[in-house]
Parts: C-alpha cells; sequence; structure tokens
C-alpha cells in the first residue's frame, strides 16, 4: 500500500524527556493520533507500547530513524482532548509527556516489554564447566524459555545476564523481548432457548420431556425465571448468575444444551447496567432556588464559577440539579472530590440518586475494571453520563463533557505530590472545561485564596450561599485558654474540665462528639528527663513517635519502627517521659476520664484495610460510638445528625507551621470540623482549646468569617509577594551526599539569581533535612502572574541545563509547580 506519510511520532510510557520518531512500514495498517504501536526503544531490545502524537512527512536530520513493529488498535485510545489536556499538563508542570501518560493511561493500557532467556539450536550440545549454567541449559532444554526472575532464582543471583554472558556469547541461549498483557474484553457465556423466540407449546414440551432429569428441569425453570422469558420474546441470562442461583451444575447445563434445549454464547461482558435511575430531586429551599439561578447565570457568563456557601447549606443539592440538567441534554458530567475514601456518604448519595448512570473511579478500582470503564467511555460514552471520581478520573476520555464539578475545591489532596506529573486536579480541571466548552463549578465552604482572589477579580463567576439547608443553624464556637488552665492546675491530662464537662453532658444525651488532633500515635516526643536526648528515626533527620499499641516507635517519614529504649543511649538514665499529644493517647485519657463513653479513634493507623475506614464510619452512624477522635480524617465529607460537639484540642498546632499556607489550612480545618456539629435542627458547640487564644485566625473561626480571613491573609500574601500574587516553582534537591545536593542547589541558584534577583529563595535546608538516607536542600523561585509564562521558561532552562550537567547528573531533582 502506498502511502504519502510514513512516519510517525510517539511518546513513550516512560520517564523519558521528548518525543520519538519512527518509520512506519507500508506492510502496517495506516495509523492516526491516538492508536497505540509497537516501538523499540534504547540500546537494548525493550519494546514499548509507544502512543501516536502525530504523523510526519520526514524524519529528523541526522538521526537513525527505527521502524515500528506493530499496529495495536483499530481506533484510538486517547482522544484529541486528551493529547491536548496531556500537552498543557506537561508544559504547566515542567514534566515530561510519558511521565502523564503513565498518570493516565490504565495500567492495562500501558504496555512494556519483559527480557526473557530462549533456548538455541546449541543449547544441547553446549559444554560448559560451571554447574549452575548446566542446571541452567538442562532446564531450558525442557522449558525452552525462562524469564529473567526464574533465571535468576536458578542461579542464585540478581543478575543473570551478567551471569549467563558466556552461553549468549557461545550462541547457547539467546535474549528475546516479549511484549504481554494487552487489555482484552472480559468475556462472559450468555445462556438463551436454542430455538430463539421460542413459543409457549414448545417449552412446555421441553418441561414434559424432561421429567426424568429433576436437574435439568429445575435448570431450565430457573432460566425461565431469570430470563424473564415470554413467548415469541428472545431472552437470556449470564451462564454463571444462573448456575449460582441454582442447584444445578455444569453437567446439567452441557446435557441441555446438547439436547437443543439452550445454547450458548460467549460475548464482551456487559460493563453497566442500562443509563438509568431514580431522579426524584428534593424540593429546593428559598437560599437554593436563589443560588442556582446565580450559578446557572454565572455558568454563562464564566468558564468557571465558585460556590461558597456555609457547611450544610445544601450545595450538593445545587450540584445534583446541575447534573440532572446536564443529563438531560445528552452531555456527561464529572464529579470530582477530594478523597472518595473519605466522603463515601456523599458517593452513596449520589449513587442512590442517579442509580446506574452514577460510576465511580477511585483506586480501588482493579486495573482490569479501570479499563473496561475507559474503553467503555471510548465505545458508549451514554452508559456513563456522571462520573464520580477523585483526581484521577480527570483523564478519563470523556466524549460529551458538558458539565465538572470540582467539590472542596480547597483541598490540597487535589495535588500529586509523587511521582510526577504534580498537577493539581482543580486546576486541569479548569483546563479541561476549557477546552471542551464545559462550564466548571468549584464548591466549598472555605475556598481558597486562588480561588476567591480569582472570584473577586471577576475571572471567575461568584455565587454565594450563606445559609444552611431547613432548620440547621451555625454551631456555637468557644475557646477556651490552656495556658490559663495550665497556670491554675485545673488541666485533667490534656483536657480542660470544661470540654470534659461538656462531652460528659453530649454522651449523657446520646448525642455525639468528634474530637480533632491532627497528629496520630500516642505522643510525638520519648524524651530522657537527665540530659534531654530523643530518639530520632536512624534514616530521616526526625524523632520518633511513639504507638502505644503496638509498643513501638515509628517514623512517620519512611515507615521503619523501632523497639522503645528502657535506658537513654546517651546518658543510660532509665527516667524516659513521653511529650507531647496524638490520637491513641486522647482516646486513652478520655477512657480514663469517661469510662462509660464508646470512643473510638480514626487516623491512618485505625482506617488500614480495605474495610477499616467503613467500619468506623459505619458504626459512627449508626450510633455505635459516642465520641469520635480523628486527625484530619474526621474534617471531610462526614454528616452525621447525632453528632453535637466538636472539640479541637490544640489549635496553635495547626497555625505556627513553618509554612506559607497554614494560616489557610488551619483555619480550613477548625472551619471545616465545626462545621461537622449541629447539622439537624440543634444548635451545635465547637469548644477550641488553644494557648494563644487572641490569634487572629482564631478569631475569625469564632465568627464564621470567611471573608473576614481571606482578607487579611490577601494582605499579607501581598506584601511578600506570594500566591496569588506570584506563581510558585519550588526545586527540590536529593541525594545520599550532602555535599553533591548543596552543591547541586547552588549551582541552580547561581543561574536563576542573574534573572531573578530576590525572587528567587535558597538554597533553604528544610526543618526535615535528611530522609530514608537522602540529604534535602529546596529553592523556591516567584514567578509574575502577569510574566509567569516567559519567566517559566527561564527557570525550565536553567532547570534542564543543571540536570544535564555531569557533575550534578546523580542529584534528584524534583519540580513542582503551583506547590501546595
Amino acid at each position: 500500500m502506498d502511502r504519502t506519510v510514513t512516519f510517525v511520532e510517539v511518546v513513550l510510557p516512560a520517564a523519558v524527556e521528548g518525543t520519538f520518531t519512527y518509520a512506519l512500514p507500508a506492510s502496517l495498517p495506516s495509523v492516526v493520533p491516538g492508536m497505540r504501536v509497537v516501538v523499540p526503544f534504547g540500546r537494548g531490545r525493550k519494546l514499548y507500547a509507544a502512543l501516536v502524537l502525530r504523523t510526519v512527512q520526514h524524519p529528523p536530520e541526522g538521526r537513525r530513524t527505527r521502524e515500528v513493529l506493530s499496529v495495536l488498535d483499530a481506533h484510538p485510545m486517547v482522544t484529541p482532548v486528551q493529547l491536548d489536556l496531556w500537552g498543557t499538563i506537561a508544559g504547566h508542570y515542567l514534566c515530561s509527556l510519558g511521565e502523564v501518560m503513565l498518570a493516565a493511561l490504565p495500567p492495562q493500557l500501558q504496555l512494556s516489554s519483559t527480557t526473557r532467556i530462549v533456548a538455541t539450536a546449541g543449547t544441547a550440545t553446549a559444554m560448559i564447566a560451571d554447574q549452575r549454567l548446566t542446571l541452567l541449559l538442562e532446564v531450558l532444554e525442557r522449558e525452552r524459555v525462562l524469564s529473567l526472575a526464574q533465571a535468576g532464582d536458578l542461579l542464585g543471583v540478581k543478575d543473570p545476564i551478567r551471569v549467563t554472558k558466556e552461553l549468549i556469547d557461545r550462541g547457547a541461549v539467546a535474549l528475546e523481548e516479549r511484549l504481554e498483557g494487552d487489555f482484552k474484553p472480559r468475556m462472559e457465556k450468555y445462556v438463551r432457548l436454542a430455538d430463539g423466540e421460542s413459543t409457549e407449546e414448545r417449552v412446555r414440551h421441553w418441561f414434559a420431556a424432561l421429567e426424568r432429569a429433576p436437574k435439568q428441569l429445575a435448570l431450565l425453570m430457573r432460566f425461565i425465571e431469570r430470563s424473564k422469558w415470554s413467548p415469541g420474546a428472545p431472552a437470556e441470562t449470564p451462564m454463571a448468575a444462573l448456575l449460582s442461583s441454582s442447584d444445578a451444575g455444569r453437567s446439567a447445563m452441557n446435557a441441555l444444551v446438547k439436547k437443543g434445549v439452550l445454547a450458548l454464547e460467549e460475548r464482551p461482558a456487559d460493563r453497566s447496567g442500562p443509563a438509568s435511575g431514580p431522579s426524584n430531586v428534593p424540593t429546593l429551599s428559598p437560599a437554593q432556588r436563589e443560588a442556582i439561578t446565580g450559578l446557572r447565570s454565572a455558568m454563562g457568563a464564566h468558564g468557571t464559577t465558585l460556590l461558597q456557601g456555609v457547611t450544610s447549606s445544601g450545595k450538593t443539592e445545587l450540584y445534583v440539579h446541575l447534573i440532572e440538567e446536564a443529563i438531560d441534554s445528552g452531555g456527561q458530567v464529572l464529579y470530582l472530590l477530594p478523597e472518595i475514601a473519605l466522603t463515601g456518604q456523599l458517593v452513596a448519595r449520589l449513587s442512590a440518586r442517579f442509580g446506574e448512570r452514577a460510576t465511580v473511579f477511585h483506586s480501588r478500582l482493579t486495573a482490569r475494571q479501570r479499563t473496561e470503564l475507559w474503553m467503555t467511555l471510548l465505545e458508549d460514552p451514554a452508559r456513563h453520563p456522571l462520573v464520580i471520581g477523585a483526581r484521577s478520573a480527570l483523564f478519563l476520555p470523556f466524549r460529551k463533557l458538558s458539565l465538572i464539578i470540582v467539590d472542596e475545591e480547597h483541598d490540597p489532596s487535589y495535588k500529586q505530590q509523587d511521582p510526577a506529573p504534580r498537577y493539581h486536579a482543580r486546576d486541569m480541571a479548569i483546563v479541561l472545561g476549557g477546552q471542551v466548552g464545559a462550564p466548571v463549578v468549584l464548591g466549598s465552604a472555605t475556598p481558597s485564596l486562588e480561588s476567591r482572589f480569582n472570584a473577586d477579580t471577576g475571572k471567575y463567576g461568584l455565587v454565594r450561599l450563606n445559609e444552611r439547608y431547613g432548620d440547621s443553624v451555625l454551631p456555637e464556637i468557644a475557646t477556651i485558654d490552656l495556658r490559663r488552665a495550665h497556670q491554675q492546675r485545673r488541666m485533667r491530662g490534656h483536657f480542660t474540665p470544661e470540654l470534659l464537662e461538656a462531652i460528659g453532658h453530649t454522651v449523657e444525651r446520646r448525642e455525639q462528639a468528634i474530637l480533632f488532633q491532627n497528629r496520630r500515635g500516642y505522643a510525638p516526643i520519648w524524651q530522657c528527663e537527665q540530659c534531654g536526648h530523643v530518639p530520632e528515626c536512624a534514616h530521616c533527620d526526625v524523632g520518633l513517635t511513639y504507638h502505644k499499641r503496638d509498643h513501638v516507635l515509628r517514623c512517620h517519614y519512611c515507615g521503619r519502627s523501632y523497639p522503645p529504649p528502657a535506658f537513654c543511649p546517651e546518658c543510660g538514665s532509665a527516667r524516659l517521659r513521653m511529650i507531647g499529644l496524638g490520637t491513641e493517647r486522647i482516646e486513652e485519657e478520655l477512657a480514663l476520664h469517661l469510662p462509660e463513653a464508646r470512643i473510638a479513634r480514626l487516623d491512618q493507623d485505625t482506617a488500614r484495610g480495605r474495610h477499616g475506614l467503613d467500619r468506623i464510619l459505619g458504626t459512627f452512624a449508626e450510633g455505635g460510638i459516642d465520641v469520635l477522635i480523628g486527625t484530619q480524617m474526621v474534617t471531610k465529607g462526614l454528616d452525621f445528625e447525632r453528632v453535637s460537639l466538636v472539640g479541637i484540642l490544640n489549635a496553635d498546632r495547626l497555625l505556627k507551621f513553618p509554612d506559607l499556607r497554614a494560616h489557610e489550612r488551619g483555619f480550613q480545618l477548625m472551619a471545616q470540623v465545626a462545621g461537622r456539629s449541629g447539622r439537624r435542627g440543634q444548635v451545635g458547640r465547637v469548644l477550641v482549646q488553644a494557648f494563644d487564644v487572641a490569634h487572629p485566625v482564631i478569631g475569625f473561626v469564632l465568627a464564621h468569617d470567611v471573608d473576614g480571613f481571606h482578607r487579611y491573609e490577601l494582605e499579607h500574601r501581598r506584601a511578600h509577594g506570594y500566591p496569588p500574587f506570584s506563581r510558585l516553582v519550588r526545586f527540590t534537591f536529593k541525594h545520599r551526599s550532602e555535599e553533591r545536593v548543596a552543591a547541586a542547589a547552588a549551582a541552580l541558584m547561581e543561574r536563576l539569581h542573574p534573572y531573578f534577583g530576590d525572587r528567587v529563595l535558597g538554597p533553604e535546608v528544610p526543618a526535615v533535612a535528611w530522609v530514608r538516607d537522602q540529604h534535602i536542600r529546596n529553592v523556591l523561585v516567584k514567578l509574575r502572574r502577569s510574566d509567569h509564562t516567559r519567566e517559566k521558561h527561564k527557570v525550565q532552562e536553567a532547570y534542564r541545563e543543571l540536570r544535564d550537567a555531569p557533575l550534578h547528573g546523580a542529584v534528584r531533582i524534583i519540580v513542582d509547580v503551583d506547590p501546595v
């Protein structure tokens, strides 16, 4: 077949820079962007399923062009809109397209070859002195093929290629690359009547003929029941479901097929039911009706609209109305949540409302389930008009996307940390909405400063919902002065009498309380009273946290555990004490003060396992727990009608963290957890224990003053040139050698300082400067918002120069654009 275009530019599913051009032989089918092709890459013969970005007329000058080996797809696996989004992410976050591809594509669509050792014609005749290699040849003569892992186990080495080099050189064995694992649709067998649209007389005939075969008769009757057969109409049912719902086995099924009663047909499994579901939407309150009218107007005038609504104001009901309108118009909706696991109530609520029209995409799905959803969205988008997912749902191949909702848009979980691409799903959702012309709604009770700033300056639309739904009112918030309580010696452990009394009264009234302390474990510090020594991790520059349940000291950076010392390793003293407060210690202390209360803890330690989180939240919802103690996990998406009290154990810890967003995060966490109280017609209470009760941020929390906090914090950001008045790029350097890390950070400063001046900060030694045996340095660059594209290009040039410099090549450099 004669072609005018004979070359393709592809991206590989690997963390490598740039794209690569390959020749497309005339013997292979034509390709279009978004299809996958098999190509060799690297000095070896490793194979990859690369994605075609574009076709080109000529190869790059001065380069040897290798050939595409095969074409995997008949149709594109990635849409043009997705490719545009990938390019935007790679350009904005200074990463490679390959890294975006790894994050975006389901694992079963990312293929790379495995190296295998195969037998050759000379295998049987080879004479080798090494007994290990003789054994290898004997096994190969029998098995013909061994994976590298199998060969390594057989030889007792990690690198079997090095050991078998003699055999390879003599032609006794050879290396082969094998590309395996491409997605194949899950097949399912369906049962139908062999005569197709059988008559009632025909079915009665079979009932009579099977009287002496009771199991076969029972299976046929079960089929009639499950398939809802009626005369003259075709009917079928999945074979697996039919057999599992009857006492008959495969032998009865085979007998009915052999007799011509039933017939089997195998085809791709149905990936979802029909796109239908209940649509009874509750009546909106007057405040909600006004807000949704404002939303519709703002969405028509702006690409992005911020919905700022107080906790329990009914923002979700507004989303439901917008989703119904979009689906009824034949569109698709993407509903993003920060963490699916922590917003199970909301997911269940949406799933109940929209039935099978709602599809949940999250990390608990298997690789096959993710791939099947991907393929269904490509082939039949009407099956999934509503997709609810965490940040990775942004990459799904939507065909008719007409609305994007980003709930709790302020949540830092929307930002990917490791590995690259370190993208922010909220920001890229706005980009995606602009690409396809879909309005984007950002919702939060405590919006991020960037989003609120964009709304105030007219870039986004702004709609407010300032009333709680129904008869709920905002909780009463009060502070308790820890400094005074300590001076007056009124503390009972880490509790003030006021907080303990409030918890006791709550339990007596058969209501529930939530206690918030953003530190897990028992005690953050295990210290010698005599010399002050604090045990530290042997691999990180951080003190160890004591976990009493497991009786271990644990590093919260690398996860290693250590036995608690009985004596100080520095001075030998046995006077060791525990300092600080974690959720485990709060649980123990509260049980001593209120032994009648049913207490549970919700943190990373107790929520482990597939059902740990659901079990705790389910028990709390059913009233089986009186007091729930937790980290920031208790601030997200919880809506329990019995909760009338929220206690914040140590507000100062949230505000004293050395980070530019400490005040913003502290305000959001306190306001969000306060919103869990009094959500069903009763006035809830929130008690905030703090040493600095006069702190301005706590004052804004007490007054429920989101606008006041934004004005206060914006002035600080403006004075120091931080976001939203600038864009940030943070470089993190890591290496086992502190000297090499310091040298690389200094080299970047030398490249950036002439252009950015005092807008480049560093090299900074972070508070934790050594993690997992790697030393760390940071460099922070402030980009002018008015010129951030050109300035980011300058940053990228300096980064690439440094990365490619032989002196610093071994240092790992992490680039984080718009860090949170």
